[in-house]
């Protein structure tokens, strides 16, 4: 298995001859919403050139799903399927992609499953702050487990904590976490800038698990809603933590 860190939370991971990608954001969307938002380095690759077999879509925000990024892909009419919550099936819809939509039961349990060759990924609720349900009572954002070669992949999505989850990973122990650092504060909350994990909490969290490896995102694109990588090693020495901090489209093998 081997897994390559784009940007934001957008991962490549490439197991049993397959391609998932997650998260994809590759474009400048969210600097033409925001001029107070400034990429720090243009989009290193498109989602053409990962060519993805499955793409996993956490949650509804531009930077994770991103029409500007997935629309282009679609129209080449690439056999992809894109995981996304339920509620954000239809966004997929109509930029002409093939939505998967996803859904769990519960908080801290494990949801629905799609299998293609030899992955599997399952969705798990999520907390972008807080759990958010639409009307029907499906969860807003996802976080999946991706099971492929014998090993499990936690992918967190935009997360914050919430009872009952630790002990729902504890129970999972995935291999590898992929994680949000960027934290959140009084002043992106007004700015209706929706928190995650900061570093120290990402840290303890695969710590308290016992990951083999943490590899940490949302951290590097944007001043305004990032974390130095210093925060980030200093977290993962303070706690223990198995950190690999990854450079845009740099890789490691699982």
């Amino acid at each position: 298995m081997k897994i390559t860190y784009i940007n934001q939370m957008c991962y490549l991971i490439e197991a049993d001859g397959l391609r998932i990608v997650t998260d994809p954001y590759l474009s400048y969307a969210v600097d033409s919403a925001d001029r107070g938002a400034v990429r720090k380095y243009a989009p290193p690759t498109t989602l053409a050139e990962l060519n993805p077999d499955i793409i996993v879509v956490s949650h509804p925000h531009t930077d994770h799903l991103d029409p500007q990024t997935l629309a282009p892909f679609y129209r080449l009419r690439r056999r992809s399927f894109t995981l996304v919550p339920a509620p954000c099936a239809n966004k997929i819809s109509e930029i002409g992609g093939e939505a998967v939509p996803m859904s769990a039961p519960d908080a801290a349990k494990l949801g629905e499953s799609f299998r293609l060759a030899g992955v599997t990924v399952t969705a798990i609720p999520c907390a972008h702050t807080e759990l958010h349900r639409d009307e029907e009572g499906d969860y807003i954002e996802l976080s999946y487990l991706i099971e492929a070669e014998g090993k499990k992949v936690f992918f967190g999505g935009d997360m914050s904590m919430y009872e009952g989850l630790l002990e729902a990973l504890c129970e999972i122990s995935p291999d590898v976490m992929l994680l949000p650092v960027n934290g959140s504060d009084w002043f992106r909350t007004s700015r209706n800038i929706i928190g995650n994990l900061d570093s120290n909490e990402a840290a303890e969290l695969a710590a308290t698990v016992g990951t083999r490896m943490f590899i940490p995102g949302h951290h590097d694109l944007y001043d305004f809603n990032g974390c130095p990588n210093e925060w980030i090693e200093f977290s993962a020495k303070k706690f223990g933590a198995p950190l690999k901090l990854l450079r845009p489209c740099e890789s490691v093998e699982i």
